[in-house]
């Protein structure tokens, strides 16, 4: 049956008027950082019953707070992957790989210094191969325009409170890196490197603010603690034995775990194309943290991640060292976590109670504190 032309006229203005009424695509609004940094979705926060954009409770995510969160492995060492994973999920945040660099197959006229590199083949390819897949990280980080990245090595471990940790660091970060109430992220919009897992940080001398959390039971004992290198003097300083603080860092050695804002990873691949003498990458960044002033390094002390040495062959641990093969570790442990998730992970899977990792771990009584000094 043929239809009338005012038929027609009528359904166009129909539609056209159910167009207008339907809800903008909340992608449109949209803010671009002054920094550098990618854009950033305003509105992804702004539905009824999530918390505002840069809120402490976005650490509790899939990602931690971050854009992406990433581990370093090296292909052939799937166990050490699936461990990570395992840990991981029983946390509840997600990850992608990087793959870990054999040195061999980065040459010299791909570095920037040959100065500094160790003389023995092995001992380069170890200090080459760790270094340029950290680069590969920053690299992924500008190559993808992500805000911010979390990076692990894959035989890290954390303690099972790792997100109320994160809560408590992410306050920290909005404070040393001077955040508006309204950051972006919720570790807030002025760092470039943010140092979790470590085994030696130092303030700097210059600022002497700090984010200290009191009364922390995930806070190791004083004889619990080992570092390599200058770390905070906590009770020379006022603080007691389950004190944990957040400040800005001046230097550091180890890369347990880190992350960089977008202008960080911009930051370290230029540093470290530009160097003169060959270090060691995480010597290396703590380095670019001391001399770089517009790098901006915030870290956390005790640290939050650190290094798990698994039960079995000690052989197992590392790839960049040499250990008797006869060796066998009986129980495993990681330093500076109290309540490790990697021992924990049977637990936590079938709903057991949690274990400190040492039986003269204080019991604290009272609610966690936080102030700014």
């Amino acid at each position: 049956m043929l239809r009338s032309p005012r038929f027609y006229v009528l359904a166009i203005i129909v539609f056209v008027a159910f167009a207008f009424l339907l809800p903008q695509n909340p992608i449109q609004t949209i803010r671009h950082a002054e920094d550098g940094a990618p854009p950033v979705d305003s509105s992804v926060a702004s539905s009824k019953g999530q918390a505002p954009l840069g809120s402490s409770a976005h650490v509790k995510n899939s990602t931690l707070g971050f854009e992406r969160i990433f581990v370093i492995n090296l292909p052939e060492r799937y166990d050490k992957l699936d461990a990570f994973s395992l840990a991981a999920s029983v946390t509840g945040f997600t990850h992608d790989v990087i793959e870990g660099i054999k040195g061999s197959t980065v040459v010299n006229k791909t570095l920037p210094a040959l100065e500094g590199l160790p003389k023995k083949e092995r001992a380069r390819n170890n200090i080459v191969g760790c270094w340029r897949a950290h680069l590969n990280f920053a690299q992924k980080i500008v190559r993808d325009r992500i805000s911010s990245a979390l990076v692990l090595e894959d035989d890290s471990d954390w303690d099972v409170s790792l997100k109320d940790q994160l809560a408590d660091i992410a306050t920290g970060s909005r404070y040393i890196s001077g955040t508006p109430k309204t950051p972006r992220s919720p570790y807030g919009d002025d760092w470039d490197l943010l140092w979790l897992g470590h085994c030696s940080a130092q303030q700097d001398p210059s600022d002497t603010r700090r984010f200290v959390v009191e009364n922390d039971a995930t806070v190791p004992p004083p004889n619990h603690r080992q570092n390599f290198n200058k770390v905070p003097a906590l009770n020379e300083m006022g603080y007691d034995n389950s004190t944990r603080i957040v400040f800005r860092a001046h230097d550091g050695v180890c890369l347990y775990s880190y992350a960089l804002s977008f202008r960080g990873a911009q930051k370290v691949l230029r540093w470290q194309n530009n160097i003169s003498k060959f270090y060691p990458i995480d010597i290396g960044i703590g380095y670019q943290c001391r001399d770089d002033a517009h790098f901006k390094c915030v870290a956390v002390f005790p640290q939050v991640v650190d290094s798990h040495k698994a039960a079995g062959r000690q052989s197992r641990d590392s790839d960049i060292g040499s250990f008797d093969p006869t060796k066998v570790r009986e129980k495993g442990f990681t330093q500076n976590i109290v309540r490790s998730t990697r021992l924990n992970v049977e637990n936590i899977m079938y709903g057991k109670a949690i274990q400190d990792q040492w039986p003269d771990v204080p019991q604290l009584t009272g609610p966690r504190r936080t102030r700014f000094d």
